[in-house]
């Protein structure tokens, strides 16, 4: 195995060929912690059932989740930023194995809920160097790709692993589901800790010989991160209420829905296979249209949700959401330095499920179910926040290894 100092490769040298089986492993990796992260909604009446609970009590299961995320993923990202990045996310890995172990043996609901506090410190982690180690397997010139790759296994986990989950439980049990993702989750921690090259970070230089002053990628990161946290706002505001939307402002018809869903669904998965060869080629571009897109998709769906501009809309929302976060994932990479380029990535996932939290909130106070195209309103407004935010990112940024 090799061995690498550097977060991102400066020559195509140091990394000749597209690692396709490494960044398969953490693609499959991402798909399996995405799915966990919000399997309790798609086993909602065999867990109330389980666990003698109620809805809401299912609902904070996802809920603790991610405000878990939230409080620990910088802290431990900064805890093991010294350490072999293969390691720490096959670590993180086997931790997240062994909380979803125990859910899926938990006696009573008060052990499931500290059960997926342990899961979520878990993703937390792995959230916040998966990116980074991908990143340091690939020439800058794959980095659009490969970062599309990994990340299009959370998009995969919204359309396959939810419903898999839920055929298992219907067919065996709940804690089936969690045990399959156990299951799953430690295979692949054995695999990346044995297949996978190693990649330590450079040793902290002494006192003395350490840069002086802020590190001058400190504020577009910043600015990126408060992008995701707008992004994840808008979109969780609109998508919680995405039946409403169809049913009650577009009008349609109740057997239409399933293949809406699964039509946006599809876009999103497109909008990732297009993100990779767009953020190589064009990154500064294709992020700044991806977000006028969104947002005049949510225009539309404000203003003519009742038209046949709807269906245009709902493809361009799922083609923009699937593409938006490989971007700037890729663009963060090549910004940030090797002092803060795990920040980066972890700062954005804080922010993310903060938006994530919120979104559904704000949703419901501008209209909610009974009024959706309330959402769509404010989500079309936070977009053109985020786009204003990205835009003032690049501005500041100084790319490394852009062509």
């Amino acid at each position: 195995m090799s061995t690498s100092t550097a977060s991102v490769p400066t020559t195509a040298t140091s990394a000749p060929r597209f690692p396709l089986g490494a960044l398969l492993l953490l693609s499959l990796a991402v798909f399996v912690t995405v799915t966990a992260e919000s399997l309790p909604a798609g086993l909602l009446p065999e867990m109330v059932a389980g666990l003698q609970t109620d809805p809401l009590g299912v609902g904070l299961l996802i809920s603790v989740w991610a405000l878990t995320v939230i409080v620990t993923s910088i802290p431990l990202a900064r805890l093991t930023a010294r350490f072999d990045r293969r390691l720490v996310a096959a670590g993180a890995l086997a931790a997240f194995a062994v909380a979803n172990a125990a859910t899926a043996l938990a006696p009573t609901y008060e052990v499931a809920v500290a059960t997926r506090i342990a899961a979520g410190v878990a993703h937390g982690l792995f959230w916040a160097i998966v990116i980074v180690y991908a990143t340091s397997l690939l020439a800058p010139s794959h980095l659009g790709r490969g970062l599309a790759l990994v990340t299009a296994g959370g998009t995969v986990a919204t359309l396959a692993g939810l419903p898999a989950g839920a055929l298992i439980a219907q067919l065996l049990s709940w804690r089936w589901s969690f045990g399959v993702l156990a299951f799953v989750a430690f295979a692949l921690a054995a695999a990346i800790a044995i297949r996978l090259p190693r990649r330590t970070p450079e040793p902290a230089l002494p006192r003395a010989e350490r840069p002086t002053g802020a590190d001058a990628s400190l504020l577009p990161i910043v600015l990126f991160a408060a992008a995701a946290l707008v992004f994840a706002l808008a979109q969780f505001g609109t998508f919680t209420y995405v039946r409403p939307l169809l049913e009650v402002s577009a009008g349609a018809p109740a057997a239409q829905i399933p293949v809406l869903l699964f039509g946006y669904g599809a876009a999103g998965l497109l909008g990732v296979v297009a993100a990779g060869p767009l953020a190589d080629r064009w990154p500064r571009a294709s992020l700044v249209v991806a977000l006028a897109g969104l947002a005049a998709a949510f225009g539309i769906l404000s203003v003519a949700a009742d038209t046949p501009l709807m269906y245009v809309a709902l493809a361009v929302w799922g083609l923009t959401i699937g593409a938006y976060f490989p971007l700037q994932q890729s663009m963060l990479m090549r910004i940030a330095t090797d002092r803060t380029r795990t920040l980066a990535s972890a700062g954005t996932v804080v922010t993310f499920n903060v938006g994530i939290a919120a979104g559904p909130w704000l949703g419901d106070l501008v209209g909610g179910a009974a009024h959706p195209t309330g959402a769509t309103a404010l989500s079309a407004g936070a977009v053109l926040i985020a786009l204003v935010l990205v835009v003032a990112a690049l501005l500041t940024a100084t790319p490394r290894g852009l062509a």
